[in-house]
């Protein structure tokens, strides 16, 4: 699980290096294509159908995960990026409001108020009234809200569908999605450039294997707990590599954040309810 949250953050610092030349649409279309092509024939010697169940679910999966992974980078390109990992991590707090309407799953008052307490923490991170707020902090929290709603997705599809159809999905639907904003904004990357998208994708694969082979071995709840460490690896390159400020309200954002995140997440296996990442 640490290796898989550490793969994640390898894929956020690349992403913010390549981000500025080549433009987020090459570098989400590479990845569902890639990640597609790669699938396909894992799939098919495993035996897996290619149609998988509830077709209209994995469907609306891939599009909200689509939507949770663009509005990420573009929070990733605008804003510093342990601030738009901090927000994208916001997505417990989506998925458990979102599981209250769509599941009809009861809030419990330790919920509540663990919401509350993220929702204080956004404020705090994001300072509205601050000239540091810009519009990448909101694509940050529209990436966090997707997101969230995925988890919810997710939860449901993976009772009639394993994980590598329901993320085989969500790279056939970004890449159609991304496909024609592909084809008019093409540029030619270099080869640098080239085997930066490549390994990009690579990456991407593996960490998303090695998560769920770490759920194999692992509580639900300490699997997402491990996996928030991505926002430790990603504000300590954030630091070192981009030179991001730690200003008072980052760190007491943060911390409300990502304590309640863990929180949701306990409470989620207090109940039996699998947790997934909104990455899958």
């Amino acid at each position: 699980m640490i290796l898989s949250a550490l793969f994640y953050a390898i894929t956020d610092i690349i992403i913010k290096f390549i981000s500025p030349p080549l433009g987020i649409i090459q570098i989400a279309f590479v990845r569902f294509l890639l990640g597609a092509l790669i699938l396909w024939p894992m799939l098919k010697s495993s035996g897996q159908s290619l149609i998988g169940n509830s077709i209209r679910v994995l469907l609306l999966r891939g599009l909200t995960g689509t939507l949770a992974f663009f509005f990420l980078l573009k929070s990733i390109v605008m804003i510093p990026l342990s601030n738009a990992m901090v927000l994208f991590y916001t997505f417990p707090l989506f998925a458990t409001f979102f599981s209250f309407f769509l599941l009809k799953e009861r809030f419990k008052r330790l919920e509540i108020i663990l919401t509350l307490v993220g929702m204080i923490g956004i404020y705090i991170l994001i300072n509205p009234s601050s000239h540091a707020y810009t519009i990448g902090h909101m694509f940050g929290l529209l990436a966090g809200c997707f997101a969230g709603f995925t988890v919810v997705l997710i939860r449901k599809l993976r009772k009639t569908n394993g994980p590598l159809i329901i993320y085989f999905y969500f790279c056939i639907v970004g890449g159609i999605i991304s496909s024609p904003f592909f084809i008019m904004k093409f540029k030619l990357p270099d080869f640098e450039q080239s085997s930066f998208l490549v390994l990009l994708a690579v990456i991407f694969l593996i960490a998303q294997i090695l998560m769920n082979q770490g759920f194999k071995f692992c509580k639900a709840s300490e699997g997402g707990v491990i996996l928030m460490s991505e926002v430790v690896f990603t504000g300590i390159a954030g630091v070192v590599i981009f030179d991001d400020t730690m200003s008072l309200n980052f760190l007491a954002g943060t911390c409300l954040i990502i304590g309640s995140g863990i929180g949701l997440n306990l409470i989620a296996y207090k109940n039996n309810i699998s947790v997934p990442m909104a990455n899958m």
